[in-house]
């Protein structure tokens, strides 16, 4: 558990929130953060890019916006990028906002009087529920809703069974350092690994029940256009839970290890696919969840001859 938990009243002007922008090659997208970023009701203390040498204008036009610019040496990725932007800010709060995602004039003042009206601040987590769009000009097309009362049951398992996105919270810098921030060695799973890795070392999530942010889904984007290297990662992070965690996840993290072993079978990545279904065999993962037939056929008849019948049925499929 986090242990340096305080209960003390705090005034909006102790409150300091900064909001860490990675950018890599969106100078096209930045003008529409930024129209919400200096909407503000109360504005943030602290904007920083991180300009990941991109191959555009990306840097200047930040610089020209507002925002104080860190500039990059060689192409890190989103997590190492926010990682020189947690050491950069001077702030107690941040957020982390993808450069070609949008944000509601009212993000700072609801974040801070929520964070002002509770206790136990330093160990708690805000998040926003975020509303998804496949354009910046386009209708809202869906609304992630974050469950408050299933996140006070366990957060773990929920953040386990839904992905945690950056950008939809604020986070207490001091915890962030605390669990190393963003792992560096992936890049396309790294968000939902900080929401799980907050939420084991006991961090509380306060849901606001307000969408404050938007996200722009694009077809040129790094997880539409790498999703399998994000599968991989994802592997990699089910790994290190099953090492780390209470063993009473390891059915949820089997299950998501064999429906990936699926998946990789169907990209033809046969060693992937053997390395998710032994992760899922060393769980001890009893029945697979989502549908009737991978429900009935790994209840009656066990997990690996679930993925077994599942490979065939893909091999028949890709013949036809």
């Amino acid at each position: 558990m986090y242990s340096e938990i305080l209960e003390t009243t705090i005034t909006l002007e102790q409150i300091k929130i900064a909001i860490l922008v990675p950018c890599y090659n969106v100078e096209n997208y930045l003008p529409y953060l930024f129209e919400g970023i200096h909407a503000q009701s109360i504005l943030f203390d602290e904007i920083i890019c991180y300009d990941d040498c991109s191959q555009d204008n990306s840097a200047e036009i930040a610089q020209s916006l507002g925002a104080k610019v860190i500039k990059g040496i060689t192409n890190k990725g989103a997590a190492f990028a926010r990682n020189r932007l947690i050491e950069a800010t001077t702030c107690n709060w941040v957020h982390f906002h993808d450069a070609d995602d949008l944000i509601d004039s009212s993000f700072v003042e609801e974040f801070k009087h929520s964070i002002q009206n509770s206790l136990n601040t330093q160990s708690n987590c805000y998040l926003s529920n975020m509303d998804v769009k496949r354009g910046i000009h386009k209708e809202i097309q869906s609304t992630v809703v974050y469950n408050s009362e299933e996140i006070e049951k366990d957060a773990i398992k929920y953040f386990l069974e839904n992905n945690g996105f950056a950008l939809i919270g604020c986070y207490p810098i001091d915890l962030l350092k605390k669990i190393g921030g963003f792992r560096e060695d992936i890049r396309g799973n790294e968000d939902p690994d900080l929401h799980i890795r907050l939420a084991a070392v006991g961090a509380h999530f306060i849901c606001l029940n307000k969408a404050l942010v938007t996200n722009i889904t694009r077809e040129d984007s790094f997880s539409v256009q790498n999703w399998l290297h994000c599968m991989k990662d994802k592997l990699t992070c089910l790994e290190h839970y099953h090492l780390v965690l209470n063993p009473k996840y390891f059915e949820i993290i089997g299950e998501q290890a064999a429906k990936l072993s699926n998946y990789f079978y169907k990209e033809n990545e046969v060693d992937l696919s053997n390395k998710a279904l032994n992760l899922a065999l060393r769980t001890k993962v009893r029945t697979i969840k989502g549908t009737l037939f991978s429900e009935y056929i790994s209840k009656l008849f066990g997990v690996a001859f679930y993925i077994w019948l599942s490979r065939r049925r893909i091999d028949y499929n890709l013949s036809k």
